[in-house]
């Protein structure tokens, strides 16, 4: 069986401290209080409305023991050597990725300008197309202009001469 440590400053701790018994928490809880005319009250039973609190005047200290954990020593030297193992090893996946973050930030690049240049270039074949469709009409207009011109056309002008 293991022997308990006992370390100098701090409180002994036992079974009976972490876990109170139920004599501890009637003595916690106050005594329970018998109504005329009722049974007692069973241990199962205590609750809220079933026990009268201390009074401030009838106060007893209470002890609030606080569990303590023992510290763990770790080797120094074995601990940062995992340190650097971590930094060591985040330093080379940075490196491994910086060339592949470049080239996907590349394309980025890339892919903007090739959308970009898409766009004006639609914008271009629609502005076109609005000029070829006012040629047309202009051209349609002119056609039907040429239907009117007689196709004998009397000079009625006189032009003059300068000497």
């Amino acid at each position: 069986m293991s022997r308990a440590a006992v370390v100098d400053g701090e409180a002994s701790e036992t079974d009976d401290e972490q876990h109170p018994t139920m004599s501890n928490r009637k003595r916690l809880l106050g005594a329970p209080r018998v109504i005329e005319g009722e049974a007692p009250e069973t241990d199962d039973e205590l609750g809220p409305s079933t026990f009268t609190s201390p009074q401030p005047n009838e106060a007893s200290p209470v002890e609030v023991v606080i569990p303590v954990r023992a510290r763990v020593h770790v080797d120094e030297k074995l601990e940062q050597r995992w340190r650097k193992l971590g930094e060591d090893a985040l330093k080379v996946s940075v490196r491994r990725v910086q060339p592949t973050a470049k080239l996907v930030n590349d394309m980025e690049n890339c892919l903007d300008n090739t959308i970009a240049t898409v766009q004006n270039a639609s914008a271009h074949i629609r502005h076109t197309l609005t000029v070829v469709y006012h040629l047309e009409d202009s051209v349609e207009a002119l056609l039907d202009a040429a239907k009117l011109i007689p196709a004998r056309f009397e000079n009625t002008v006189k032009v003059m001469r300068l000497i």
